[in-house]
């Protein structure tokens, strides 16, 4: 009985083996159906309304895309099953050449290992682009992001901070924006050929807001905002940045001011942002739709809300695959 068993096993393992090589063999020599198309790629979201235990606040599940221009396809900060949605969503992954990581907060890296453990295995040659902490908190492992030299690995690990510019393919070129958060965390503008594309991360912008009695003032209403506020103070840096951009891609987390908007934009902020900065389109990201509400009431109404108010065409993320052309 037991040399029977250990036959069929032998013979189960290389057929085992063999299959690994097929698949292996076809992911490396995969031809690379690369659009030639400029597009920004929000992978579809895989949560359910039965799934309760996922739905209860939890915006990561819909955060991360991919952003591409010319030969530069950068996968911005891949969260919380970002393969898993981008391989739902029939995305190629061994085109990425970038990985953009704007904070180590889990929403924001967590699939950072697992996107480059295939991207390692499909000999990709990939550069990462985080701040000094993602490195230091080895939110990326030392393998995966190619500082350990000893690794016969065919892509690269780059520092940044608020003074770093670096080359990008087809004479594109990326620089950084600090922003406010609880980590550290950083935003990103792409530009060249009369082009700009800006990423808002996660950040705060309002520093605080005065009332008569000059206390900070908690908003709960548009009435409070308009009538009580007599001024506030903001990180007018922020704003600069995002100047002149073709397309603003920027993570909102609610409309009325909050305890959250200490570190996250609420769309009142957003709209203090883009006012008189020429920019052409808003997309509103990290926004949480599939938790609370559905999108039609949500994010959708964001959008509406903030097209309304600016004149800006803005768009909001939807449950199915979202790619906006650019």
């Amino acid at each position: 009985m037991s040399d029977k068993l250990e036959k069929e096993l032998i013979e189960l393992d290389k057929k085992r083996l063999n299959i690994r090589g097929k698949y292996k063999n076809k992911l490396i020599s995969n031809e690379k159906k690369i659009s030639k198309k400029d597009y920004i790629f929000f992978p579809k979201s895989i949560v359910s309304e039965k799934n309760y235990q996922l739905r209860y606040g939890l915006s990561w599940l819909q955060n991360g895309f991919i952003l591409k221009k010319g030969d530069n396809i950068i996968a911005v900060d891949p969260g919380v099953n970002f393969v898993l949605r981008l391989t739902e969503s029939g995305f190629d992954l061994s085109t990425i050449t970038h990985i953009f990581i704007s904070h180590s907060h889990l929403d924001h890296s967590a699939d950072a290992n697992v996107l480059m453990d295939f991207l390692i295995r499909a000999k990709s040659s990939v550069k990462i682009i985080a701040p000094k902490s993602v490195y230091e908190e080895k939110v990326i492992s030392d393998f995966h992001s190619g500082i350990k030299p000893k690794f016969p690995i065919n892509h690269s690990a780059i520092i940044i901070d608020e003074n770093s510019e670096i080359e990008l393919l087809n004479g594109y070129k990326m620089k950084f924006v600090p922003l406010h958060h609880s980590v550290e965390c950083y935003g990103f503008k792409i530009f060249g050929n009369n082009e700009n594309y800006t990423y808002l991360s996660d950040t705060s912008y309002t520093k605080e807001l005065l009332i008569k009695n000059k206390e900070y003032l908690l908003i709960t209403s548009i009435s409070n905002y308009i009538e009580n506020a007599i001024s506030h103070s903001s990180y007018n840096y922020i704003k600069d940045f995002t100047k002149d951009s073709n397309i603003l891609i920027a993570n909102v987390d609610s409309f009325l001011y909050t305890k959250n908007s200490k570190t996250h934009l609420p769309i009142l902020d957003l709209l203090e942002i883009v006012k008189g900065n020429n920019i052409q389109k808003i997309i509103l990201a990290h926004i949480n739709p599939i938790g609370e509400l559905k999108y039609e009431e949500w994010g959708m109404k964001l959008a509406k809300y903030a097209s309304k108010v600016t004149g800006i065409q803005t768009f909001s993320i939807k449950e199915k695959i979202n790619k906006f052309y650019i």
